[in-house]
């Protein structure tokens, strides 16, 4: 019987919540814990430091199992993407982030919902053009981390995230009664605060101007 199993049959017993645990060898973990990505998968494990510690590598190697999530948030304040831009990206909604392969190369825009995760691969030209505007975006990680963007009539939201804040977004959604397209949510708008609160920012959203 693992560790796991062990831990969940005691919390059953004893009426308590059951603990974190590390998806790869089932070590109890706090809940402020490492996180793994699976490429191939595209899935984000719940990690301890020890397992996490065994992926830090200089230079991972071509198609590595896992990829280590060093957890981050920073607000891009000088980061603009107009309508017209957003429209060549061919994002249909005002919620989405964005990463690049490191396999293939490509950009991928995904879509956070209350029906999971939806993605769509993202022009190379426009994204290029983006880049050439913006160079720091040409600093983002492959696999890792991803430019998370909200844009609606009240918001102008741009982050660079690690990748488990766009798989933490998507739980929150999917648990929500709302549509895909739903950047107003309460609970976006307080994901949002939260992530300004780990960026240090004191401001959450910048509205857009018109005219």
């Amino acid at each position: 019987m693992t560790n796991a199993v062990l831990g969940k049959l005691r919390a059953f017993v004893t009426g308590t919540a059951p603990m974190n645990e590390c998806e790869l060898c089932a070590e109890a973990i706090g809940t402020e814990h490492e996180h793994l990505l699976e490429p191939a998968a595209r899935r984000v494990f719940c990690a301890c430091q020890a397992c996490a510690g065994l992926l830090v590598v200089p230079e991972p190697p071509p198609g590595p199992r896992y990829l280590r999530v060093e957890r981050r948030a920073a607000r891009l304040r000088e980061l603009e993407i107009d309508d017209v831009s957003w429209a060549e990206l061919g994002v249909p909604v005002g919620l989405a982030f964005f990463t690049t392969r490191r396999r293939s190369a490509e950009v991928v825009a995904t879509f956070a919902g209350r029906a999971g995760i939806i993605e769509s691969f993202v022009p190379l030209k426009a994204w290029s053009e983006l880049e050439r505007r913006f160079p720091f975006l040409q600093r983002m990680l492959p696999d890792v981390e991803a430019l998370l963007v909200r844009r609606s009539a009240r918001h102008r939201d741009y982050f660079m995230v690690s990748i488990d804040h766009g798989y933490e977004l998507t739980d929150l959604l999917r648990g929500s009664e709302a549509a895909m397209s739903s950047p107003e949510l309460a609970v976006v708008q307080r994901f949002f605060e939260r992530l300004d609160e780990q960026a240090g920012q004191r401001t959450h959203s910048r509205r857009p101007s018109f005219g």
